[in-house]
């Protein structure tokens, strides 16, 4: 059987799977997720409202101070929490160099009913433009918004830039439910261990320095986790590649990037969704389950990058800009990349507009559908062979479990990438061992589909 010549490929990524499960408990400190100390370390609370507090107060929920100013005279401690007042706004930063524990984590969140409190920090003098640093471990920043953290575009070293910025004493940190826009970058981290999830990054179409673009959330450090993110339109011109910026970049050549999990993720409109610094160890990548609709490359293999798995992700590459940009592909793949691996993944693009998916490179795949926008019918060939290289890019072929043909999404033109009755990804898949989909919807563990999205029927897909 077909599937069967490919047991020995999946048995590795069934048992990466759970290896990876295993260490994500471990990376990340699950018992602080939910932003809740344990009863042994209920720490003290302050309150700060820029509308109703005043300097004088004495930073209750009563009584809060009016600036962040006051908080720079305190000392956090494990299971402290700083409360910001709805529809509060501050200007500068502020910076956490105190420490929670694993069950009694320092948190910075919001109270109260309106919209999130709002950080602006547009001079990059103070606190290189970050609204919140943190600079200790064990630390929830949670529900805050920020805003021109610093103004593009900006002349300090973009290593320091960050609406929201973890240090490299940061390690088992939660960045979640946050907002960013007109921020050069959104979040940045630096320590080990750490959580950035739910937040909302978009909207920056400003240069940060004259060829370099905008990031959504930059990695520079091992064992971290990058998940159920909304990165939209982080696009710049640049004088260099044309246009530069991008939704995820895995950053700094000073530090290896190992054990990384990108999952989830929703990119849409930026310049590119990852991409890698290269010239440093970059190893086990594990990037599934996400959906993007971007310019420039889905990845940016920028080497050495070794052992990414690439799994389950949805990739659609219709959109060019008018000036051609340096890297009109679906991805790059520079320098000694090695044991790269795309599986269940579905990749649409429109030839006109950029180059076919393996023409920088054919990497192993299995279980892909691939389908061509400016090919929507697939023509009789005298050669089978010839057709694919065609379709592929460079000298690809199909290989086991790869189809072409039309995915059916639910509406391409409204960005919604959900499966549709008919659509030859649904259960033609490769069992990974993964659970949920992108809807967080259960995956069958027979014969998943191809893509990030599982197709349920009569619940609305």
């Amino acid at each position: 059987m077909i599937r069967d010549g490919y047991d020995s490929f999946v048995q590795k990524r069934r048992s990466a799977a759970i290896f990876y499960s295993a260490l994500l408990l471990g990376l990340i400190f699950r018992s602080a997720a939910t932003g809740v100390a344990s009863p042994d370390f209920i720490g003290r609370q302050y309150y700060v409202d820029s509308r109703t507090g005043s300097e004088n107060a004495n930073g209750s929920r009563e009584h809060p101070w009016q600036s962040l100013a006051q908080l720079a005279n305190i000392t956090l401690h494990p299971g402290d929490t700083i409360f910001l007042a709805a529809g509060s706004r501050f200007e500068g930063g502020f910076e956490i160099n105190q420490s929670g524990i694993s069950n009694a984590p320092i948190v910075i969140t919001r109270y109260g009913e309106g919209p999130a409190p709002r950080f602006i920090n547009p001079r990059s003098a103070t606190l290189d433009g970050n609204g919140v640093r943190v600079n200790g471990n064990y630390v929830i920043v949670d529900g805050l918004y920020f805003e021109k953290c610093p103004r593009n575009p900006v002349a300090t070293d973009i290593h320091l830039l960050g609406a929201v910025f973890l240090t490299t004493n940061a390690n088992h940190c939660i960045v979640r439910n946050c907002e960013m826009t007109h921020t050069p970058i959104g979040i940045t981290v630096y320590g080990e261990h750490n959580l950035v999830t739910k937040n909302y990054i978009h909207d920056n179409n400003g240069s940060i320095q004259p060829h370099w673009g905008p990031i959504g959330i930059v990695v520079c450090a091992s064992s971290n986790e990058v998940s159920y993110n909304k990165i939209v339109n982080y696009c710049a011109p640049s004088a260099e590649y044309g246009h530069d910026g991008g939704a995820i970049e895995i950053n700094d050549r000073a530090f290896p990037k190992e054990h990384i999990v990108i999952h989830h993720n929703f990119s849409l409109g930026n310049q590119g969704f990852m991409e890698w610094v290269g010239h440093v160890t970059q190893d086990n990548f594990l990037i599934h389950h996400n959906v993007s609709m971007d310019y420039q490359s889905f990845l940016g293999l920028t080497g050495p990058c070794t052992n990414i798995r690439v799994e389950n992700n949805t990739v659609v590459r219709t959109l060019a800009h008018r000036q051609d940009d340096s890297e009109d592909v679906v991805f790059w793949n520079y320098f000694d990349n090695t044991n790269i691996s795309f599986v269940n993944n579905i990749f649409v693009y429109d030839g006109t507009r950029v180059e076919p998916v393996f023409s920088r490179g054919e990497m192993s795949h299995g279980y892909n559908l691939f389908y061509r926008t400016d090919e929507r019918k697939i023509r009789k060939q005298a050669n089978k062979n010839a057709y694919q290289r065609k379709y592929l890019g460079g000298g690809a072929q199909l290989h086991i479990g790869d189809k072409i043909g039309n995915p059916l999404f639910k509406n391409l033109a409204s960005d919604d990438f959900r499966l549709t009755a008919g659509s030859p990804a649904i259960g033609a898949g490769t069992n990974l061992g993964y659970e949920i989909d992108f809807d967080d919807c259960p995956i069958p563990k027979g014969a998943p589909s191809m893509g990030a999205f599982e197709f349920h029927g009569s619940r609305g897909n």
